[in-house]
This record gives C-alpha cells, sequence and structure tokens, in this order.
C-alpha cells in the first residue's frame, strides 16, 4: 500500500474534495450536531468542542509518516462552504469508507460526488484492493448511494453494535479494485 502524507484534493461536479483543514471545524459544527445528520452514523459529535477536536487530531495525523486513517470535507465549489465529510480507514490493502452530507443539501447529488471521490482516493491513490462500507438498514438514501457507487451488498447484520451502546440493523456493501477499475462511467 502506498502511503501518502496528504492526499491530494479532488474536484467533482459541485465539490472539491479534500483532506481536513482547521477552519472546516465552523462549517461541520453548522450540520454534524443535527438529529437529521446524527441519525444514521455512529461517530456523533455532538458539540462545536467535540467537533473541533476531532478536526484538529485528523489534521495532526496528516503529518505521520505511516497513516490509516484519512478524513476528508466536501467544500462547494460555488462558495468554498464544507458541506460534506468523508472518511477512509485503512488495514492494509483494505479500507472502510464512510461520507455524510449537510442535510439541506440531501438529494442533489453530492453524496453520491462525495462518495465517488472516496473510491477514486482508495483505489486510485492509496492503492487498495477491497473498499467496504457500512450502512445502517434504516438509512435507504446510502444504501442506494452505495449500490449507485458500485459497492455491492455482502451481508446485513441484523443487530450490529454501532457505539454508545446502540444495535442496529446494519447492511454491508464491498467493491474491488477490479470491479473499480471495469465500471463504466
Amino acid at each position: 500500500m502506498t502511503t501518502l502524507l496528504k492526499l491530494p484534493p479532488l474536484e467533482t461536479l459541485h465539490l472539491v474534495v479534500r483532506e481536513l483543514e482547521a477552519r472546516d471545524a465552523d462549517d461541520f459544527t453548522t450540520y454534524m450536531t443535527r438529529a437529521d445528520y446524527q441519525r444514521h452514523i455512529t461517530l456523533r459529535l455532538s458539540s462545536p468542542q467535540l467537533i473541533r477536536s476531532h478536526v484538529l487530531k485528523a489534521v495532526s495525523r496528516q503529518s505521520m509518516k505511516v497513516r490509516n486513517a484519512y478524513v476528508f470535507a466536501g467544500e462547494l465549489k460555488q462558495n468554498a462552504r464544507v458541506v460534506a465529510d468523508g472518511f477512509l480507514l485503512c488495514h492494509g490493502r483494505l479500507a472502510e469508507v464512510g461520507w455524510g452530507v449537510n442535510p439541506d443539501l440531501w438529494r442533489r447529488g453530492l453524496g453520491s460526488q462525495l462518495a465517488r471521490a472516496l473510491l477514486a482516493q482508495a483505489f486510485e491513490r492509496l492503492e487498495c484492493e477491497r473498499v467496504w462500507c457500512k450502512v445502517m438498514g434504516a438509512n435507504t438514501p446510502s444504501r442506494r448511494l452505495a449500490a449507485r457507487i458500485g459497492l455491492k451488498s455482502i451481508k446485513s447484520h441484523p443487530d450490529f453494535p454501532v457505539g454508545g451502546g446502540r444495535v442496529r440493523s446494519v447492511e454491508f456493501f464491498a467493491a474491488t479494485a477490479r470491479e473499480y477499475f471495469e465500471a463504466a462511467y
């Protein structure tokens, strides 16, 4: 696996997907603390202080010589506001991917743009062989998004521990590098 200190940004139609910067905490606070955003995620950052700490920790990891965690901001090209977030957690040539979008901008294609950029980072820049994600069973839009970007449902778990003592139905999706590179655009 290639280890890069900082991944270069990727541009989509509406977003610049780049690694976090300390200034992103303020934009993240506008949506990450909302109940509608937190409903289907495992890491619940419930205050501006926790969000700032999370961002600063992710930024500090960017200078590590060996990294396994990459955290991203999706910045709107039109106004440079951060409206989306994502991550890649790498374990050898396997990576877990996750994404989130400001609820005010749901159903506008930003999640698909962000998730495709994250897959590109994993397969093209980090040379992963397989990428997987877990989606809460009740999160139909994210299940559809996972399928739309080429991840295949591989298993469901009816009582998966998702943190904070919570247990939820979770569906797992995955794709291989071969599937990614052979997919039609």
